[in-house]
């Protein structure tokens, strides 16, 4: 389903005007098990138009009806209508793997992102901070910790905060020790992560990637770069979709 030939870089030139949603689907679209459940998906919804047809003239209310249009969903989903423990199978798609709209084709290259593909909001975690020990800590120059008096109103400190926090950044990238994230800033490393999946599709072995791709690798990341690319794809891709596409303030 992948188009690209790992060993030619001008295969993945395309990777320099991808958004954040654009390259969350590049590794999505690289996952087995998403392109074996878009299989299943796409015969079984040709199975159902078979029977009940397509818009406009879809018998929505007999397909509704029909088992083979859900499938189980464990735990509940507020984005989806739950009717015995299951959903449509569109919904269930979305579900696991984290969009709206209709399942994609792993094939479809540069999707429009709202179009073609949305993606669903992540849910932002709130890290509580117990002593300077915390993992959340642990020496990193752009994570800091604030205090909060839960028995007073909260409105003026979070201004307060939010000021300070602004100060400290700035002060942070004008030394120098602050590196802001963003799409373009991963740019390169993602598209060598690609260019071996699409090796690893193609049957080759590791050692002969890394050797090809020679001087492209940075430095000590022969033994890393595989492992982030597979973690990537087993669900990474959707950390992606925190990132803003150019530096933000």
């Amino acid at each position: 389903m992948i188009h690209a030939d790992w060993r030619r870089p001008e295969d993945y030139v395309y990777t320099e005007k991808l958004e954040a949603g654009q390259w969350a689907w590049e590794f999505l679209r690289r996952n087995r098990e998403y392109q074996q459940d878009w299989q299943w998906f796409h015969e079984c919804w040709q199975v159902l138009e078979t029977a009940y047809g397509k818009p406009p003239e879809r018998d929505f209310q007999r397909w509704k009806k029909d088992p083979r249009a859900y499938r189980k969903m464990e735990g509940a989903d507020d984005d989806c209508q739950v009717t015995q423990d299951s959903v449509l199978i569109e919904c269930w798609m979305g579900a696991k793997w984290g969009f709206y709209k209709f399942p994609l084709n792993p094939s479809i290259e540069q999707p429009c992102i709202g179009e073609q593909l949305s993606w669903r909001e992540l849910e932002e975690s709130v890290h509580e901070v117990k002593g300077a020990g915390s993992p959340y800590l642990d020496g990193y120059a752009g994570r800091i910790a604030l205090g909060f008096d839960l028995e007073l109103p909260l409105r003026r400190q979070f201004e307060t905060a939010k000021r300070f926090l602004q100060m400290r950044k700035a002060r942070l990238r004008r030394e120098g020790t602050l590196t802001l994230q963003s799409v373009g800033r991963h740019r390169e490393r993602w598209t060598l992560m690609l260019r071996l999946l699409d090796g690893l599709q193609a049957g080759e072995e590791p050692c002969e990637m890394y050797a090809r791709l020679g001087q492209e690798i940075p430095d000590g990341a022969e033994t890393t770069l595989l492992t982030e690319a597979e973690a990537m794809v087993n669900g990474g891709y959707r950390e992606i979709l925190r990132l803003p596409d150019h530096h933000k303030l």
